[in-house]
């Protein structure tokens, strides 16, 4: 039954883009611009990410990329005669001041497109690696990479590097990028286009331990409301490692302490920490999880304590 509702799903959809519209200012799809029904179409980790879980098909940290890193993903051809494809050029959008340009990365011919069954039509496996990305937008590719190339990449690239593919078809058209715009038809997760991705740009920064002693501000935040700030102290536990006393906790002159997992390469999902179970003021503190960003000094847990489940925020004073 699934088979035939694709089936179905896939001879509207083509029978759709066949169609002309009167008016083309009027029409969201620009089918004018698509080639009957050519399109190729995202598939395999990547269409999980973007079309269920709502992030990037993949992501790079800047502040510790090394030359290894890479976007891949699958892309299935949507065609009647799967024939018609000759290559597929894979650009990325280069941005300089208010200027724009698109640079070619990789030409993937069709003979790279196997049918083994996987999916419906001929599929391809595509890799941009990270090196390849940065050369073509005009930045260092030495590892790690300098202060201006991660200040580049996490201001002008803060909401991703755009990557578009063009279709090559044997007839000497092509079916571009520019053509492929946000529409139900195209945001469904068969249809949902390889030819428009993003290469995710997070800030990550490398656990350093020095980094969580001194003075920070401290916020509790409430169900009904937020008290603070406050000032208190971390200092590091001679006796357990990544362990950090707090002094006037809860703003009461009470000491507690919290344990930092140590990130180093994983990404900002690692970044976690605790209060481990604990007494402090004659009270338990207990639930305490949450996460903290290196990058930014700040530490944001939750637990219970005196009776009530709230929110512990910690930033780094300058």
């Amino acid at each position: 039954m699934k088979k035939i509702a694709y089936s179905l799903f896939l001879l509207v959809a083509l029978s759709f883009v066949y169609s002309s519209c009167s008016d083309d200012s009027l029409d969201p799809l620009q089918v004018n611009n698509i080639k009957k029904g050519k399109l190729l179409a995202l598939r395999g980790a990547a269409l999980t990410n973007v079309y269920s879980k709502g992030i990037p098909a993949s992501e790079f940290f800047p502040r510790i990329a090394t030359a290894t890193d890479k976007i891949t993903f699958e892309a299935e051809y949507l065609a009647e005669d799967p024939k018609t494809l000759q290559s597929v050029d894979f650009f990325v959008l280069k941005k300089v001041g208010t200027t724009t340009t698109r640079e070619l990365v990789k030409n993937v011919p069709f003979s790279s497109f196997v049918n083994d069954g996987k999916y419906k039509n001929p599929w391809v496996t595509v890799t941009l690696t990270l090196p390849e990305i940065l050369t073509k937008l005009g930045l260092s590719t030495t590892f790690p990479l300098d202060n201006a190339t991660v200040t580049t990449l996490l201001t002008t690239y803060k909401f991703g590097v755009s990557i578009e593919g063009d279709l090559n078809l044997t007839d000497g058209s092509k079916a571009l990028a520019a053509n492929v715009v946000a529409a139900g038809l195209f945001q469904s997760d068969q249809f949902y286009p390889a030819q428009k991705l993003t290469y995710g740009v997070t800030d990550f920064c490398s656990y350093d331990a020095a980094a969580w002693v001194g003075s920070f501000e401290a916020n509790e935040i409430y169900s009904n409301g937020v008290y603070g700030p406050y000032n208190v102290n971390l200092s590091a536990d001679g006796a357990v490692a990544n362990r950090f006393n707090i002094s006037n906790f809860y703003d009461s002159g009470i000491t507690a302490f919290i344990d930092i997992s140590p990130s180093t390469s994983a990404g900002p999902s690692t970044q976690t920490a605790k209060f481990p179970d604990q007494t402090s003021g004659g009270k338990p503190i207990t639930k305490g999880g949450g996460t903290y960003d290196q990058c930014l000094g700040t530490l944001r847990l939750t637990l219970n304590y005196d009776g009530a489940d709230w929110t512990y925020s910690l930033k780094k004073n300058p």
